[in-house]
């Protein structure tokens, strides 16, 4: 538990506010800077993606891909 290989946070920033979303954001950097781990976050603000840029997984059609926000069509 104070060591994690991997974090999973599904919409962690889901219904808050720009300057909490930030927080939550630094925080779940920090610990996993300070940890050497994983993020494997869930999200549909891009926003957020814009601002923490990271390798990019989407589900699209059925299928699990990996892409960039630059090839999402909006």
């Amino acid at each position: 538990l104070n060591h994690p290989e991997l974090i999973l946070a599904d919409e962690p920033t889901g219904n808050l506010d720009p300057e909490t979303s930030n927080e939550i954001m630094n925080l779940l950097l920090s610990v996993s800077q300070k940890n050497n781990c994983a993020v494997l976050m869930a999200t549909h603000d891009y926003d957020i993606i814009r601002r923490y840029p990271a390798r990019m997984i989407r589900c699209e059609n059925g299928n699990v891909i990996e892409g960039t926000l630059d090839s999402i069509e909006f």
